[in-house]
């Protein structure tokens, strides 16, 4: 993980300026452990002092991206975002019916090692498998997903 002077220096590479709400955002980025969502990156915003719109978060996230220093990662009609890693491999469950996104830790360790077959097909398709980001869309078994840890 980098710093946050690191992450603002991509910031003014990327041709943008640090604003308040930005630095902000950024150190509430920098600090999430897991994936989490423009509603609840907002939420703690908020928690921080920063009243800021949606849209304010969506834009300021946007920038991120384009820093390279978060990836969006594909999800149904949420967007969620991860902190950006050259060598990351992760997998998780994102829950249909409550909107929870669950680690499945273990199951990307060591990147490519984990699935050579899926390894072997990435590469000859040209992508870098010591990337994959898996996310995988599913209804809860009993609908009710108690205990399942929440993108934030």
């Amino acid at each position: 993980m980098i710093s946050f002077e690191e992450a603002a220096q991509q910031v003014h590479q990327a041709g943008m300026r640090m604003t308040r709400p930005r630095e902000i955002l950024l150190r509430l980025v920098i600090d999430s452990s897991r994936p989490f969502s423009v509603e609840s990156l907002r939420d703690r915003a908020q928690q921080q002092g920063l009243e800021c719109s949606l849209s304010t978060v969506y834009r300021n996230l946007a920038v991120f991206v384009q820093a390279q220093l978060i990836d969006e990662l594909p999800g149904e009609d949420t967007r969620l975002y991860a902190w950006h890693e050259e060598q990351d491999a992760s997998a998780h469950v994102f829950c249909l019916d409550c909107r929870r996104l669950t680690a499945l830790d273990g199951v990307a360790q060591n990147g490519a090692e984990t699935n050579d077959v899926l390894s072997q097909a990435l590469n000859q398709r040209g992508f870098d498998a010591t990337t994959v980001r898996m996310m995988l869309a599913v209804h809860c078994k009993t609908q009710s997903c108690a205990g399942q840890d929440e993108a934030s």
